[in-house]
């Protein structure tokens, strides 16, 4: 014999106010401001003062928020989160587009380093500033990356 679990699909008859945040995809501050402001129901109370969501309230609020007409009937505007995670983000960004390294190129044949590709410079540059140049001067690149080229022996 087996013993039955409840799914995630059918109703509960209570929630709680952490859960309803998390069906409302936002956080418990930001719930309790629209509470406040009536545009979702305030909670009920268990007898040892635990609030608590009944079913239909849970509804109300979840209709709410879909609408956009709070329970108190005024419309509402929400703030929408982004739904890309910060890791997908950043495997998204992960092909980056070739750069331009024509002056970096001009300045390393100046100061004595002709033979050079973009896509050594590149490489160069990727190793010496892994996290992007930005923010850096440019005469420091260049003296980085021309120190870098100088001990690895590729010129």
């Amino acid at each position: 014999m087996s013993v039955g679990t409840m799914n995630d699909n059918q109703p509960k008859a209570a929630i709680t106010v952490s859960k309803m945040c998390s069906l409302l995809s936002m956080s418990r501050s930001q719930f309790y401001w629209h509470v406040k402001k009536g545009t979702f129901h305030a909670p009920n109370k268990l007898s040892n003062g635990r609030p608590y969501y009944n079913a239909s309230q849970v509804e109300d609020n979840l209709k709410a928020r879909e609408l956009g007409i709070g329970v108190n009937g005024e419309y509402v505007i929400f703030y929408q989160r982004d739904t890309e995670t910060p890791k997908e983000k950043n495997s998204t960004s992960k092909s980056k587009p070739k750069q331009d390294f024509t002056e970096l190129l001009d300045g390393l044949s100046a100061l004595g380093l002709t033979g050079l590709t973009n896509s050594a410079v590149a490489d160069a540059v990727e190793q010496c500033y892994p996290k992007g140049t930005a923010g850096h001067d440019e005469n420091d690149i260049l003296r980085t990356v021309f120190r870098h080229l100088k001990r690895s022996g590729s010129v």
